[in-house]
């Protein structure tokens, strides 16, 4: 599953990274926003409808996220325990069998030595 997965991986980023270098570039980028050209247009980002190319890299790119946590989830190791305790629990599978803790008596609780 881990193959399959691997190989539509590296589909969609090979076909995004055509996507994205076939699209025609809007704009000057950051040379348009900061004093490249005076146009509002470009400050407040008014386009035209979205082209094929705009929304395949769209979905391209939610495939890609996806795809790539789905990933690494699969291949995160198994969590080991980590300190004596927890070994010592996974090992009984289940708690540790300690005796219940009773609070400590004050001294007008304590029952006397003569027994009254």
């Amino acid at each position: 599953m881990i193959a399959a997965l691997l190989v539509i991986y590296l589909f969609v980023v090979i076909v995004m990274i055509g996507a994205i270098l076939i699209q025609q570039p809007r704009g000057g980028g950051l040379s348009a926003t900061f004093g490249g050209t005076s146009s509002m247009e470009s400050i407040l980002g008014v386009r035209g409808a979205p082209t094929f190319f705009t929304k395949l890299t769209a979905v391209l790119g939610a495939l890609f996220l996806i795809l790539s946590l789905t990933l690494s989830f699969l291949h995160s190791p198994v969590r080991e325990p980590r300190s004596a305790i927890e070994r010592a629990v996974q090992q009984q599978g289940g708690g540790l069998n300690l005796p219940p803790v009773t609070p400590p008596q004050t001294p007008s609780q304590q029952p006397s030595p003569t027994g009254e």
